[in-house]
């Protein structure tokens, strides 16, 4: 059965690195029967009474300190506290940082569902990184996002060290995801994470002009 769920974009429209996110989180909530897409623009979400809601999906730049999304310029930040879900739904923190153990609490505690409910990444992500998992959901379901969010997190984890290398090629390649490719395919960091990339070398669209 296709899940129920929120895809919650915490940047705004001039964000050039978030397009393909927003695009795809916009795409994903459009396709699956139940799902809705939201822009956080400082208001108070609260989606108790949605009994049926299963999972919510946060993306956006994640504070280092705090549990807490970064609002776009002007407009105050997703906090724990602004954000409020019913018990059986599943939060994943599609941002930096915001799996720390005391940083997941915090979004237990603040949306009103139990700690194990919550998932994140405690260390930098790469916004690329998340345009590709968010591909796999549109290949195969919300449904799916369990074992895509731990390739996800185990990605991210074995690639952070070369973050700046990435993100020089795709300079250096004017945002052209298959040229940011040919550079780094031999990287034998991305070799464990081959059919998580993959994603990408399917649908570049959605990773063209990522800045």
């Amino acid at each position: 059965m296709t899940a129920i769920g929120l895809l919650l974009s915490c940047s705004a429209p001039e964000e050039k690195q978030f397009a393909g996110v927003r695009s795809l989180m916009a795409r994903l909530a459009a396709e699956s029967r139940g799902a809705l897409y939201a822009e956080w623009r400082g208001q108070a979400l609260d989606f108790r009474r949605r009994r049926r809601l299963a999972l919510a999906l946060v993306s956006g730049h994640g504070s280092r300190d705090e549990a807490a999304f970064l609002g776009p310029a002007g407009e105050r930040s997703l906090t724990p506290g602004l954000l409020h879900l019913p018990a059986q739904a599943k939060l994943y923190l599609l941002g930096c940082y915001q799996g720390k153990p005391d940083l997941r609490r915090a979004w237990a505690a603040g949306t009103g569902i139990a700690e194990q409910r919550v998932q994140g990444h405690d260390g930098e992500t790469e916004s690329a990184l998340s345009t590709c998992l968010l591909l796999h959901l549109l290949e195969d379901g919300l449904e799916a996002v369990d074992g895509w969010f731990t390739a996800w997190r185990r990605c991210n984890a074995d690639l952070e060290k070369h973050f700046p290398l990435l993100r020089a090629a795709y300079a250096e390649s004017a945002g052209d995801p298959l040229l940011v490719w040919e550079k780094v395919r031999e990287l034998p960091a991305l070799r464990p994470h081959q059919e998580f990339v993959g994603a990408a070398l399917r649908h570049p669209e959605y990773l063209a002009g990522l800045a």
